[in-house]
This record gives C-alpha cells, structure tokens and sequence, in this order.
C-alpha cells in the first residue's frame, strides 16, 4: 500500500491548529474544527445566498425580484 503524500503547507497547517488547541479527546477536537471552520462556512453560505438573491444583505435599493431575505438562520 502506498502512503499518501500531504501537501506540507497542510502538514504545518494542522500541526499549528493542533499545537494552539490541544485537544485531548475526540469532542475537543471537533470543537475546536468547528472554531476554525464555521466562520469559514458561514462566510461561503452568505455569499452563496447573496449571488443566488442578487443582492447583498442590508440592500435597501429597489429590486428586481419578488424574492426576500426573511431573517437569519
């Protein structure tokens, strides 16, 4: 079985992630991915929603659909 190569900048990047952390069990590693990636998500989500309604949040401008942000969530 061959052994899979990692890209080094990932190495180090997961070696920083779990220095600063320190998780000592499963549950505090997902924590601590959720830290790291939520934000992440979030960010990708909004724009996502941003592209598909053709506005950015906030806009008070006139539009040019009947489609609405309706709240966060």
């Amino acid at each position: 079985m061959t052994k899979i190569k990692r890209d080094p900048k990932s190495v180090n990047l997961a070696n920083k992630i779990i220095e600063e952390y320190q998780p000592t069990s499963v549950e505090e590693m997902q924590s601590a991915l959720k830290d790291i990636f939520g934000p992440m998500f979030e960010a990708m989500l909004k724009g996502e929603m941003n592209h598909h309604l053709g506005y950015e949040s906030n806009d008070k401008t006139e539009k040019d659909s009947t489609n609405r942000r309706n709240g966060y969530g």
